[in-house]
């Protein structure tokens, strides 16, 4: 009876977390329109340049940076000319809300994007965030292992063919894929679902890019996911509640996500975000510079 109590509760949090995904999703995130689209870019001064192309999803275009610094985009861009005294420019297409199905048809589509990437040094890629909520709103409390697998599948085909492309645009240019990472682990570490949709999905990123040259996979689920180690107690996670109210009772937050949302990353998130993906540039500076 014990576990058949714990796996109810399960279930309604599950439930709980769907009902807010889909308030966040429509709330914050709203669906691409590929008419409407506009890069927005930093510009380094005169002279010897590196040109970074980012694309993606609303971690690419910064959604939830307080700082109003863009992001991890904005912050890798200061980094490598602060740090590393070289001149960057650039040009980020992120669009919140997309899923991979939704980039990958920008990527085949905008002109715009084309244009970049044909000029790019360095490519950057954030994806999967939203196809896991999907997953999550579309199927529930009834999600099963072959909802997952076949949700992997599609994200795997989709990001395959989005470097494919990519690579067609420039053949040079080194790709990092930056990984998911569970936004609500902190405060519902119970509901193992999550846990499990999210390394399915950085699972199938790292196996794709072993299979491909100068295509480099970025872990941000290491410092994101549990926040600074400290989750709720369990006995506060309560079906009674929905998930706001939750995480307001809750004795711990993740410190790392935005407090408007609980979701995206803070100016502080997007940092180590851009700490792990400057030591992947490093290690791989012979590609690009």
């Amino acid at each position: 009876m014990k576990k058949l109590g714990r796996w109810l509760v399960n279930i309604a949090l599950l439930a709980a977390v769907t009902a807010v995904v889909s308030t966040l999703l429509l709330a914050v995130v709203p669906a691409a329109d590929l008419a409407n689209v506009t890069p927005k870019g930093q510009t380094a001064p005169a002279g010897k340049t590196y040109n970074l192309v980012a694309i993606g999803d609303s971690l690419t275009y910064g959604t939830g940076d307080e700082a109003n610094q863009g992001g991890f985009v904005g912050q890798t861009v200061q980094r490598l000319q602060s740090d590393d005294d070289l001149r960057v420019n650039s040009v980020n297409f992120g669009h919140p809300g997309d899923t991979a199905q939704q980039i990958l048809t920008r990527v085949e589509k905008q002109p715009a994007i084309a244009k970049n990437v044909k000029q790019a040094d360095l490519i950057t890629i954030t994806a999967g965030g939203n196809d896991l909520m999907q997953t999550l709103m579309k199927n529930g409390a009834d999600l099963n292992s072959r909802d997952v697998t076949k949700a992997e599948a599609a994200f795997g085909k989709n990001m395959e063919k989005m470097v494919t492309t990519l690579r067609s645009q420039n053949a040079h240019a080194p790709i990092y894929i930056l990984g998911v990472y569970n936004p609500f682990y902190v405060y519902f570490s119970q509901v193992t679902q999550l846990q499990t949709i999210m390394h399915g999905f950085n699972q199938r990123t790292k196996t794709m890019v072993k299979r491909m040259a100068n295509v480099y996979y970025v872990d941000v689920d290491s410092v994101l996911t549990k926040g600074d180690g400290t989750v709720a107690k369990s006995g506060k996670v309560t079906s009674a509640k929905s998930l706001q109210e939750q995480i307001a009772d809750n004795d711990s937050t993740n410190p790392y996500l935005s407090t408007s949302d609980h979701f995206h990353p803070n100016h502080i998130g997007y940092g180590r975000m851009t700490d792990q993906l400057l030591k992947v540039l490093k290690k791989t500076k012979g590609q690009w510079q």
